[in-house]
């Protein structure tokens, strides 16, 4: 265990391999979704339109194109 900040809020959190806080994880979980579900219904969105239709930052919807 050690002790970090989240690296979204910047709250101090124990933790083990987590780098975001229970808060911030569960606001990435919605956004994954969100994105995974319009791309779903839309495959050839670009990534301007994934960013205006679901609202999600372009900086988390550019990481979920890299994992």
């Amino acid at each position: 265990m050690s002790i970090c900040n989240c690296e979204q809020c910047g709250q101090v959190i124990i933790t083990n391999n987590e780098k975001r806080c229970k808060s911030c994880s569960q606001l990435q979980l919605m956004d994954t979704r969100k994105v995974k579900d319009f791309v779903r219904s839309n495959p050839r969105a670009t990534i301007l339109e994934v960013y205006h239709q679901t609202g999600v930052s372009l900086q988390t919807i550019k990481e979920l194109l890299r994992a």
